[in-house]
């Protein structure tokens, strides 16, 4: 049950004229820390407008540029209007240092830029709610489902470092990728092995200035068909003929490694001069002995569950990241 459970659900207006923005932010701000909420969003400034008196919200995200009417130009109608009791924070691509002044001037609470961290995010809403801090709850963590996890191994996986922090940047990374919607992407928390006989794709990652292997990237089967298949606009049947043959096509390795290339760039940095590249990506069906061994020692694990359910294609597959 939600540590707020008994606390009157609190109202969130999502403006942004993206409803993929729309949606990873309401999947990222729908977790138990944050209780209750309820969702309405409006995809311009001035349709925001329209839904405040009917919708009362508690709080406005919004990002700053949208056609016709603005995201700052909503907050200084919002101000001359009397609506000094509704929170408003901006989710910005632009980094410019004017935004952050006219945003403070006009009373905005808070201003983040996209690609924006879960934890960030969420201390952020729970501020503009009025909860002095982020509470985690008493109750037990949901997991994915078919994840659930003995004791031992769901306190170790809740203290290991995460190899990409951000669910919410990587469910972008994908949407951009895909050039479509139509996907569930959801963090698993898992301990198990991972190297299989079947073919997957393996991508290694370098950082400059380090030597060696920085992190490894994983796509099971599935992933790099169904990654690499969409994106490179294959049918439904060749993807599935792909699947029944163990044997991803050219076009769809080389789209899922254009997909894990874009993946560097969230890999989790552990000094300020880290650059996580792409070196290297392949299919292999080989057991990989030092891969197993990283599995077990690794200095981070993130571990993603794909679905599918679009244009006649449907597919569970797993993605994984671990730092070296």
């Amino acid at each position: 049950m939600s540590a707020f459970a008994n606390a009157k659900s609190k109202r969130i207006l999502i403006v942004d004229d993206s409803r993929a923005i729309q949606a990873i932010i309401r999947r990222t701000l729908e977790c138990e820390e944050l209780g209750d909420l309820l969702f309405q969003t409006a995809n311009d400034g001035a349709d925001a407008l329209d839904k405040v008196a009917s919708f009362k919200p508690d709080l406005v995200l919004s990002d700053w540029h949208m056609p016709g009417v603005s995201g700052i130009e909503m907050l200084q109608t919002l101000r001359q209007t009397g609506h000094n009791h509704i929170a408003v924070g901006f989710i910005t691509t632009d980094t410019a240092a004017e935004c952050q002044t006219q945003a403070r001037s006009n009373g905005a609470l808070f201003l983040l830029n996209k690609p924006f961290d879960d934890r960030t995010l969420r201390s952020a809403v729970a501020l503009g709610l009025g909860r002095s801090s982020f509470l985690r709850p008493s109750a037990k963590p949901r997991e994915a489902r078919g994840s659930e996890l003995p004791p031992p191994a769901q306190a170790q996986s809740q203290t290991q470092l995460p190899a990409i922090e951000s669910l919410a940047q990587t469910q972008q990374t994908l949407f951009t990728h895909l050039g479509m919607r139509g996907f569930e992407l959801e963090r698993i928390h898992t301990q198990g092995p991972y190297v299989q006989q079947s073919p997957q794709l393996i991508a290694l990652y370098g950082s400059a200035g380090r030597k060696g292997v920085y992190a490894v990237g994983l796509l099971d089967l599935s992933a790099c068909v169904l990654i690499g298949g969409l994106a490179a606009g294959c049918s439904a049947q060749e993807m599935q003929a792909s699947r029944n043959q163990q044997t991803p096509s050219q076009k769809q390795i080389e789209q899922a490694s254009r997909f894990m290339r874009s993946m560097a760039g969230l890999l989790k940095k552990r000094s300020p001069s880290d650059a996580p590249a792409l070196n290297a990506a392949r299919v292999s069906s080989q057991p990989q002995d030092k891969l197993a061994g990283l599995i077990e020692t690794n200095a981070g694990r993130s571990d993603f569950l794909l679905r599918v359910n679009s244009m006649g294609v449907q597919g569970e597959a797993r993605l994984s990241f671990l730092l070296a």
